[in-house]
């Protein structure tokens, strides 16, 4: 697992506006018209994706929180982070630490 991704904290994209409809999040690209409705895992992805938590941390609430190893949550957050980081949805600081900028 890369150890980069694990400890990058990714934030939602200054870009994006988002809402909690019935357990769902709605992610909206006004600039682009585009709108994502996430299911209750990428919903609590996106929940707790706000630059504070690390991708590692984020794996283990999921973890904590459903029924997967934590080898699987770790890596589909890495994968559902690195989608919405293509999508220009979601974003990662450049840190000393972690050595890695999107």
């Amino acid at each position: 697992m890369n150890q980069n991704w694990l400890d990058a904290q990714p934030n939602k994209h200054p870009r994006t506006a988002s809402r909690l409809v019935d357990g769902e999040a709605v992610i909206v690209l006004p600039e682009e018209n585009v709108v994502k409705v996430l299911n209750a895992v990428g919903s609590r992805v996106w929940e707790l994706a706000d630059g504070t938590r690390t991708v590692r941390e984020i794996a283990t609430t999921i973890y904590d929180e459903y029924d997967v190893s934590h080898e699987q949550a770790e890596k589909e957050v890495i994968e559902f982070v690195t989608e919405l980081i293509r999508d220009e949805m979601m974003t990662v600081e450049t840190t000393a630490s972690t050595g890695y900028c999107v």
